[in-house]
């Protein structure tokens, strides 16, 4: 007979119930194989009427599970019960089939599979990377901030990360270094690294065919979104370039706010602080563009103004030396006197690496095509304005500044009758070069000190027995000496 039922009904019928207890009570192996073949057909006048394929089933059933089936159908079944009759069925009969009808299972919703980040192409110079940089104290803090954000982008403790500084001291190399770090420990990361004019390229073509309802608005707003919405990680360079795209300003506000919504990393250089911009509310704002402080709106000073703001000043002369040294290793200094030539070329205070990296470039040219010898007497002589014909003219005048800038102390004070222990040495100074500098008298250059030439010659004598004895203060000497030739 046919017995169709659901997987359901199957649970809860008395049958199985019967045949559980009787499994539980069942400890061997081969007894779990001889229920499985234990069919069931209904209950007629009291007696369940079961099922076996052969006499061995039908015996081991009697003797080992009779008693037990007994009383697990009168549990079931109750007094409705009376016993149970086994029937074997011939191999050439067909077996009962349980048809089973599969309940419906409700349809599982996949999840929508995460968009592909697109990978971008990226366009970095080969030597902007952290190992090429020149750490002192003027860059320090923006180049381990830098460095930690490419060990662990996306770090809520500095996202984003905003690096400012004037033009020509690292910020480029800063971010393309985090993008190479990157890239190299994450190969699997998308990358965005783009000037400003890029972005504001790339805006202002999507909100121009947005207005204007011209080109496949679509497929703009397709490839911003690739580009930008995307990506892992957008390094964005000089951002002060956006100040007159306002619109393109509050664009990148979003961008900046899902992204970092998103756990992405966003790293920004700019040529000053964000509290140093115009701050303008609308478009329609033209005292903007007549003013000489580039213009920001509200929208974007806001994300900006949550930033981790880190500077880079000038370089210091440490930084400078360093930075000159690095540099110079190409080029052909004479050996015995490197280290006199760059501590020389450090000492006047460039505003930035540019101007050093020019300088190196130009006595590299000098070198190659005027076949100059670069000793340090010859390149006093390259480096020298041209104004002078390669010579330098010093002055008593130029000569008291720079020995008071560098010892800190006022002019006034150094030409002044007054005796004071500050100011001996720093006079001692002044005094010795303008004698080694100059063609002045000696009763010229008391003059200049209210001093008479016999009080020069005792302080410059004093000066050079403790230039014996003081190796610093006779290389502190020798500096200010180059600062001034250069």
């Amino acid at each position: 007979m046919d017995n169709t039922v659901s997987l359901l009904d199957i649970a809860e019928s008395p049958w199985q119930q019967v045949l559980d207890r009787v499994r539980s009570e069942c400890k061997d192996f081969f007894g779990a194989v001889i229920l499985d073949a234990l069919g069931y057909e209904g209950m007629c006048n009291g007696y369940a009427l079961l099922t076996v394929p052969d006499e061995l089933r039908e015996n081991w059933v009697n003797s080992h599970y009779g008693d037990l089936l007994r009383k697990s159908f009168t549990t079931v079944f109750g007094s409705e019960f009376v016993d149970y009759r086994i029937r074997q069925i011939a191999p050439s009969d067909p077996i009962p089939e349980i048809k089973l009808t599969m309940p419906v299972i409700p349809k599982v919703v996949q999840a929508p599979k995460p968009v592909k980040r697109p990978k971008q192409a990226l366009s970095l110079y080969a030597r902007y990377t952290f190992e090429n940089f020149v750490e002192g104290e003027c860059n320090s803090t923006a180049f381990r901030a830098c460095q930690a954000v490419a060990e662990n982008p996306g770090d809520p403790s500095l996202n984003p990360l905003f690096v400012y500084g004037e033009s020509g001291l690292g910020k480029t190399h800063l971010l393309q270094s985090i993008a190479a770090k990157i890239q190299k420990s994450r190969p699997e990361a998308s990358i965005v690294y783009c000037h400003a004019y890029d972005f504001l390229r790339d805006a202002t073509a999507m909100a121009s065919a947005l207005h204007n309802k011209t080109g496949n608005v679509r497929e703009l707003a397709q490839k911003f979104r690739e580009r930008y919405e995307l990506c892992d990680v957008l390094l964005l360079d000089d951002v002060q370039l956006l100040e007159k795209g306002l619109w393109t300003q509050e664009r990148l506000a979003i961008l900046i706010r899902h992204l970092r919504a998103e756990g992405k990393q966003v790293v920004i250089s700019c040529d000053r602080h964000p509290s140093k911009f115009k701050v303008v509310d609308t478009d329609c704002d033209r005292s903007a563009s007549k003013s000489s402080i580039p213009s920001i709106s509200k929208k974007l000073l806001t994300p900006l103004e949550s930033c981790v703001a880190v500077g880079i000043d000038e370089p210091d002369l440490a930084t400078r030396m360093h930075l000159i040294s690095k540099k110079s290793e190409d080029l052909p200094f004479a050996k015995a006197d490197r280290e006199e030539i760059c501590r020389y070329l450090s000492m006047p205070p460039r505003k930035n690496v540019r101007l050093i990296e020019g300088l190196l470039n130009f006595l590299g040219a000098m070198n190659m095509f005027c076949k100059a010898d670069l000793n340090l007497n010859s390149v006093k002589r390259l480096v020298a304005p041209s104004e002078h014909g390669g010579h330098v003219e010093f002055t008593a005048k130029n000569i008291i500044e720079a020995v008071a800038m560098d010892y800190r102390v006022e002019v006034c004070e150094l030409s002044s009758k007054r005796q004071s222990a500050a100011i001996s040495t720093p006079r001692k100074v002044a005094m010795f070069l303008c004698r080694e500098l100059t063609t002045d008298s000696l009763q010229n250059i008391g003059a200049m000190f209210c001093r008479d030439y016999a009080t020069v010659i005792a302080a410059i004598n004093s000066l050079k027995k403790q230039m014996e004895k003081d190796a610093s203060l006779a290389r502190r000497i020798q500096d200010i000496r180059y600062m001034l030739e250069a």
